[in-house]
């Protein structure tokens, strides 16, 4: 109480000088707030965002294996399409599990690369394709395909066309979409799994499984150990270029938000100092008029600290709140969806508004603990 009471009275004799000290304390906590959030929100944002480059972990036939995992002898190459489902249930329903079954066969006398998968799981794992499609892919339509653009113009295909396929086994499928990539997807064709595999006469087989996991390349790679342990015969291979270039990504934003962090709080820091000294040595008389009375050192020094104290909660308060304005602002701007502000940053930005206050007090109150009374009532 008799801080808040001080700090009233000072507020109402140096109205400018305090507002600018609140100012840069609320400035640092802005800052933290902002980074913290940031930091948070970002990793999920980045994450997602370099998702849309393909998957980042890909399940595979452990070389020279043919345990269980991978369908045992006499079923052929590649793994048993059960692997997938016990992938989900290891790694949660979090994760994106696209089985693809690869086989080489020709499309209205075209040589092409046979895709046996789910479409709309693959549009999943990789949301930058472009398609042209018909809403057949949408509602599931077993007895369609989707042709990459290359192809469907060697073809001579369109969308609503019939496509004659050869696997070795023949079939004829509606094309219901063109898919662009600019990679190898152009010059393949894509059909439902169970169609593969019976053109094929490889059921319940596929060649690998595509995976997308969330959290950056640490947790791919936690995802990939967890597989092996589980999985024997089983290869969990992380993409690393994936992998790498969001673990880059995340550690130079985290390094930028740093320095960017250091630099605003130093400079807040140093303004808060000249703030308070200016503060104090405006003060210097009712300093030296208190310790005339019997003020000693302790009182001052908790008069001092109990002010900063209360300039650091309410700095923190505004610096929380703004903060979070903030954070939402550059999501939006960055990500085209706001960044939620969390709640478990506000004890780190009252700590570090604090520490910052009760830093830069040292200076101005050591100059306090100096004043000597006769000299200060003096005027010297």
């Amino acid at each position: 109480m008799t801080s808040a009471r001080f700090l009233l009275r000072s507020l109402n004799l140096r109205g400018p000088a305090f507002l600018l000290a609140l100012l840069s304390i609320t400035v640092g906590a802005t800052v933290i707030a902002t980074v913290l959030n940031l930091k948070a929100g970002l990793r999920e944002k980045m994450s997602r965002e370099l998702r849309s480059y393909g998957p980042n972990l890909l399940i595979l036939p452990a070389a020279g294996s043919a345990s269980l995992a991978a369908g045992g002898p006499g079923r052929g190459a590649g793994l048993d399409e059960a692997v997938a489902g016990r992938v989900i249930g290891l790694l949660g329903d979090d994760v994106v599990v696209a089985p693809v079954l690869l086989a080489a066969g020709s499309v209205a006398d075209q040589a092409a690369t046979l895709v046996g998968a789910d479409f709309a799981r693959l549009r999943r794992l990789y949301p930058a394709w472009r398609t042209e499609e018909t809403g057949a892919v949408a509602s599931g339509e077993t007895r369609s395909c989707v042709l990459g653009v290359s192809l469907a113009a060697r073809a001579d295909l369109k969308p609503g066309d019939v496509a004659r396929l050869g696997a070795p086994a023949e079939a004829a499928l509606r094309v219901a979409g063109v898919v662009s990539t600019g990679e190898a997807e152009d010059e393949q064709i894509f059909v439902p799994l169970p169609v593969l595999q019976e053109l094929t006469g490889q059921e319940g087989r596929m060649s690998f499984a595509a995976v997308s996991v969330e959290g950056g390349p640490r947790a791919v790679e936690r995802a990939a150990a967890r597989i092996a342990a589980a999985l024997p015969g089983v290869e969990a291979r992380p993409v690393r270029a994936i992998a790498r270039t969001e673990g880059a990504l995340l550690g130079r934003l985290d390094r930028m938000m740093l320095l960017l962090t250091l630099v605003v709080l130093v400079l807040s820091g140093l303004c808060l100092v000249t703030m308070l000294m200016s503060m104090v040595v405006e003060r210097e008389s009712e300093i030296g008029l208190a310790r005339a009375i019997g003020a000693g050192d302790g009182e001052i020094f908790k008069m001092f600290l109990g002010e900063v104290g209360l300039l650091g909660l309410i700095g923190a308060l505004a610096g929380t709140a703004l903060g979070a304005i903030l954070v939402r602002v550059i999501g939006s701007g960055l990500f085209g969806a706001a960044i939620e502000p969390r709640l478990s940053v506000v004890p780190a930005v009252l700590l570090a508004s604090l520490l910052i206050c009760f830093a830069a007090v040292l200076l101005p109150l050591r100059h306090a603990l100096s004043i000597q009374p006769a000299a200060a009532l003096r005027g010297d």
